[in-house]
């Protein structure tokens, strides 16, 4: 099955892997990301893949959806059997109470970790619309846009307005001629870079600093192979979308 696979954020962490076994699969991968990634390029060349690397800033949302838009224009792609939209690129966001916090980094926030990705999937669902391959979507989520974890206002926010994006959007697809399937999922805690900001703040603007410090002395972070693993099999399996919101901790496919 021929996969064409977009994914955001891809030049580290879990978009990093989420990228590497894409190409291993065989996948047409296309990555955007502020930094281009040589490990990718070397990587894909060593297997003989197909792949795209585009250097975008998500904070520039117009250059971004058009450069998305341009991308699937080209009528070589709407040949491939499955069409995969990975929105993988977050941030933390400023921790602390929100009055401590700048009005940009609240703004960043929000546009990386919410306005781009519906952006992109509008512009994803929109283009491909009358393709005939399987279409599909994840949105990288987190369990903090399920629960308030304080000194998180941005980072819980964001993330719970992207899991009610992505299902509504999946209940809007129902009923279309090729509905795309789609599922916000939370990755668990994965040992990132984003990890190490965590544990790098004060516990006067994040209370629960110690718990994070414990995850990674007592070594009970996943690893981004792991998780990149189970997430593509879920996002490959028939199981996917049937809950728009879900918990990669929660599911056993292909494990």
């Amino acid at each position: 099955m021929k996969t064409l696979t977009i994914i955001t954020g891809a030049s580290k962490g879990l978009g990093f892997e989420l990228a590497r076994q894409s190409l291993k699969a065989g996948d047409t991968v296309v990555t955007m990301e502020r930094r281009p990634s040589k490990a990718l390029v070397e990587e894909a060349d060593k297997i003989g893949c197909n792949f795209i690397q585009f250097t975008a800033d998500l904070l520039d949302r117009k250059g971004a959806v058009e450069l998305l838009m341009w991308l699937l224009s080209d009528k070589e792609y709407a040949e491939h059997d499955r069409l995969i939209l990975i929105n993988n690129a977050g941030v933390l966001g400023p921790v602390g109470p929100i009055e401590n916090a700048s009005p940009q980094a609240a703004v960043d926030c929000i546009r990386v970790n919410f306005e781009i990705p519906v952006l992109l999937t509008q512009a994803f669902l929109n283009e491909t619309r009358d393709w005939k391959g399987e279409r599909r979507v994840m949105n990288i989520s987190s369990g903090a846009g399920r629960r308030s974890v304080p000194g998180w206002a941005m980072y819980c926010s964001t993330k719970a307005a992207l899991d009610r994006f992505t299902a509504v959007t999946a209940e809007d697809q129902q009923g279309k001629p090729n509905p795309a399937r789609l599922s916000a999922v939370a990755p668990g805690v994965v040992n990132t870079d984003m990890q190490g900001s965590i544990r790098a703040s004060s516990k006067e603007d994040f209370p629960n600093v110690d718990r994070f410090i414990d995850l990674e002395k007592d070594g009970k972070l996943q690893s981004t192979e792991d998780t990149a693993k189970r997430l593509l099999n879920y996002l490959n399996s028939d199981e996917f979308g049937k809950e728009p919101i879900s918990d990669i901790r929660n599911i056993s496919v292909g494990d």
